[in-house]
């Protein structure tokens, strides 16, 4: 995976380069972490004073610019003449502008393309940060442009995303990358660069007839979609398996979004020592944000987690597909050996359809006394007849596949 360091030398290393978005979405904190990477920046602003910029950059964990400048507070010169005054006294190893908008209210281009373009950017990158996504003449004139775009959605959550709309020069891999803010400072979160490694090893779902179809398992690093009908029997299934897989020593990470959560009592009932499992229960609202998620897969690699499992989907409403869609990059390849979702809705997983679908390595679904099950290696689905045990416990047979045609 490229480190944030490494996305900043790629796109804000030469050149004119333009941030835009609407207000908070978070171009100053993106323009901040890209330009930590260089020791003299020289910053100008129309919104912030020196110490206030350095405060907020500092809350978030992220270095001040070396320079800061007001551009409100210049009096006795033109804010242009000032800047290339600066540029020229400091001789930074960046330039950022923030307020472009306000700097060139009119004859935009002429002054982009004179002072920046064939001027300021011949010995350093200068960084210009634009309120809006209209396109206006600067962005002919850029030799990058990158939007944040962010996303509010009902109840609160929020999606960021870092769109590469240009690079001149350069071979654009990544048009749209997840974008967070975190404790710890703003997130791009781009793909690994090698390849997915072909998975070796399988974890046991811990039902025998299960594991026995599927040659010992679940693939490791694989994402597994599990629905069933909105009594929770899905929620309830994967309980018991996860119960049973912690009892054999695998670390497990479970979270799920109502406050009484009565799967975890039905896991105990049948015998199952869940405080082997680490409970994580939040709201729906904060699951509705790639923050939280970012959060959640990091907790599991700085965990060593065997499996994640993200329960009661269907709280998240129609939210549900934007937030998938950035799962997998947020995840990343290998990040985590098992990453599973549960779905006590037909209704949010039909309505979800194929962009979700797509993202899934197997697909387990429950309807009254079956379970049709979904696998990569094989063309044929797999479909279990079940009941309980003299104990209540699920139990599995009449195995048979069936042609995926049906």
């Amino acid at each position: 995976m490229l480190t944030d360091a490494e996305w900043a030398l790629d796109f804000f290393r030469e050149g004119v380069v333009l941030v835009r978005g609407m207000p908070g979405a978070g171009k100053t904190l993106l323009v901040a972490r890209a330009v930590s990477g260089f020791g003299n920046v020289a910053w100008f602003t129309f919104y912030e004073t020196g110490d206030r910029l350095a405060r907020y950059l500092t809350s978030v964990g992220l270095r001040p610019p070396a320079h800061v400048f007001d551009l409100v507070s210049v009096r006795e010169k033109a804010p242009v003449e000032f800047i290339v005054e600066k540029v020229l006294e400091l001789k930074p190893d960046a330039v950022v502008v923030d307020g472009l908008s306000a700097l060139a209210a009119e004859g935009e281009r002429e002054l982009v393309h004179a002072i920046f373009y064939h001027g300021i950017s011949r010995e350093r990158p200068v960084i210009l940060i634009k309120e809006g996504v209209e396109t206006t003449p600067v962005d002919y004139v850029a030799d990058t442009i990158i939007e944040v775009e962010h996303r509010l959605l009902e109840g609160g959550g929020s999606i960021r995303n870092v769109k590469i709309l240009k690079a001149r020069g350069r071979a654009v891999r990544y048009v749209s990358l997840p974008y967070v803010i975190t404790e710890e400072g703003p997130v791009v979160i781009t793909p690994r660069e090698e390849g997915r490694p072909s998975p070796v090893k399988r974890i046991p779902t811990g039902l025998t007839e299960v594991d026995s179809a599927l040659g010992g398992g679940w693939l490791e690093g694989s994402f597994v979609a599990v629905v069933g009908p909105p009594d929770g029997l899905a929620s309830k299934l994967m309980a018991v398996s996860m119960g049973w897989l912690a009892m054999q020593g695998y670390k497990i990470l479970y979270s799920y979004h109502k406050p009484t959560a009565s799967f975890i009592k039905t896991a105990e009932n049948l015998g199952f020592d869940t405080s082997r499992i680490d409970w994580r229960f939040s709201s729906p609202s904060r699951a509705k944000s790639s923050c939280w998620w970012y959060e959640m897969f990091s907790l599991a690699a700085r965990g060593g987690y065997d499996g994640v499992v993200f329960d009661q989907m269907e709280l998240l409403g129609g939210e549900v597909v934007y937030l998938l869609e950035g799962v997998a990059a947020v995840c990343g390849a290998g990040r985590c050996p098992l990453v599973a979702f549960v779905f006590n809705s037909y209704r949010t997983w039909r309505e979800a359809g194929d962009k979700i679908a797509a993202l899934m390595d197997y697909i387990l679904v429950l309807k009254r006394r079956r379970i049709i099950l979904h696998t990569p290696d094989k063309l044929q689905l797999h479909i279990f007849n079940w009941g309980l045990d003299e104990m209540g416990r699920p139990e599995f047979y009449d195995l048979f596949h069936k042609g995926s045609s049906d």
